[in-house]
């Protein structure tokens, strides 16, 4: 086997070659902004432009526009963003500003403390509880009733954790959830033509590859997105995150414990995973073939589709535990407080709103699962064969509260460390909830609470 000679290239960082967004670890504070993504992307700095074939001057409402979406999906939105400018030419222009969202969310507060906030932008949904504690978004209950949206039209889960204290203030444009990316030629080596459903068939398959090919059976990340994964076996082991106010750690826990050793497991115990993974190996190690399992994030689609010689398929990540559940985050569309707000240009933000969200077939092309139904059930939503086979799971989204980023932040670097040996399941998950609530207290506290 070769493993020792692949070895060399696991440290060997992707960021530049990742077709769409990753979800960096966040350790705390209280914006909710754990788990949020960051488009790979070398350009640092905000890009505005007006998309389509329009003169900007000619409209009697200009919208500015907010997102994070630096990489390949920035292209994507944009061209639905051009045909709405187009199909509203004199009347409404959507100008956008592309920014990677750590500089979005760096300077989202201070504009709207400064009456300069954009008319509409993209969040992360788990980050809509903090910014809206902080009176930094608009409460949308009446204008998602002025276009007739209803909880029927979304997926109920991401619908209902756009609401926070009994008003809403996100609506949702997509999910995105973890999935099972795999080597179809690999597995059909190893005398397999379907993917896992549950571990037990997961380690199976895995030995079955080293036994009959040079590759490992699957690279286990140390870093990012380890601690989706660990909250998608923690979901299917039953267990919990965080309370529902976000205060008090439910991780630390025998189901807690048991999902966390999974993952150790899979790398020290059945050894059908290297060790070490260091930044994005594992990435590196399934696009040039040389591990037939890989779990990450939907976004990873588009990357694998153009690295060549690449032939994989998608399909739910196996049941680690006796349920069903995986991580899922979803971007939202929110409306930025503004001082004297306008009607009119709310009423055309809604439109625009309306206007994506009936396109999200075109939207979920980049990667991602369309968070209205009616696009769910589409035909053209179906005829996309990875999202389609990604969306087929139970998606778990993070308990809406603006202290679930404290309370679950250290789980992530006490889950690397536990994928390093370093330290067991038990004693990470007991720092990592000692230190989450300590944030948590201190968070409540500067706010009051």
């Amino acid at each position: 086997m070769k493993k020792a000679a692949v070895l060399s290239i696991i440290s060997i960082g992707m960021a530049g070659l990742l077709g769409a967004c990753q979800e960096p670890e966040q350790p705390g504070g209280n914006e909710g902004v754990e788990n949020n993504e960051a488009e790979a992307s070398t350009d640092e700095e905000t890009q505005e432009e007006t998309p389509g074939d329009v003169d900007i001057d000619d409209a009697e409402i200009v919208l500015d526009f907010w997102n994070g979406f630096t990489g390949p999906d920035g292209e994507d939105i944009n061209q639905i963003i051009a045909d709405f400018n187009e199909e509203n030419e004199g009347e409404i222009a959507v100008r956008t500003q592309t920014m990677p969202w750590d500089n979005f969310y760096d300077q989202f507060r201070t504009v709207v403390a400064n009456n300069e906030a954009p008319d509409i932008a993209i969040m992360h949904l788990d980050s809509i509880a903090g910014y809206a504690q902080n009176d930094t978004l608009t409460d949308l209950d009446d204008l998602v009733a002025d276009i007739g949206f209803e909880d029927e039209d979304f997926i109920e889960e991401v619908w209902q954790a756009g609401e926070f204290e009994g008003s809403r203030y996100g609506i949702p444009l997509d999910v995105h959830p973890l999935g099972l990316f795999y080597n179809i030629d690999l597995l059909e080596e190893a005398g397999y033509s379907e993917p896992p459903e549950t571990y037990d068939e997961l380690v199976e398959m895995s030995l079955a590859v080293q036994e009959e090919t040079d590759a490992y059976g699957i690279a286990m990340p140390v870093f990012w997105p380890s601690n989706m994964i660990f909250y998608s076996s923690l979901m299917s082991h039953g267990g919990e995150s965080v309370s529902e106010d976000g205060m008090t750690a439910l991780y630390d826990s025998p189901e807690g414990e048991e999902a966390l050793q999974k993952m150790v497991d899979l790398v020290f115990e059945h050894e059908v995973s290297p060790t070490d993974v260091q930044a994005d190996g594992e990435v590196t190690l399934f696009r040039q073939g040389n591990s037939a399992f890989h779990i990450n994030g939907i976004w990873m689609i588009a990357g694998f589709e153009e690295q060549e010689g690449l032939n994989f398929a998608s399909a739910p990540v196996p049941n680690f535990g006796d349920e069903e559940g995986v991580w899922a985050g979803s971007h939202n569309f929110v409306l930025p407080k503004q001082d004297d707000a306008d009607p009119e240009r709310q009423e055309a933000a809604m439109e625009f709103i309306e206007f994506v969200t009936e396109n999200g077939a075109r939207w979920a092309e980049a990667g991602q699962v369309p968070a209205s139904i009616s696009v769910l059930e589409s035909e053209e939503f179906e005829s996309l064969e990875h999202q389609y086979n990604i969306s087929q799971q139970e998606f778990i989204f993070p308990p809406t509260s603006p202290y679930y980023g404290d309370t679950w932040g250290p789980t992530g670097p006490a889950v690397d460390e536990a994928m390093l040996d370093q330290i067991s399941p038990a004693e990470a998950l007991e720092r990592a909830a000692r230190e989450g609530e300590a944030n948590a207290e201190e968070a409540a506290a500067e706010h009051g609470e």
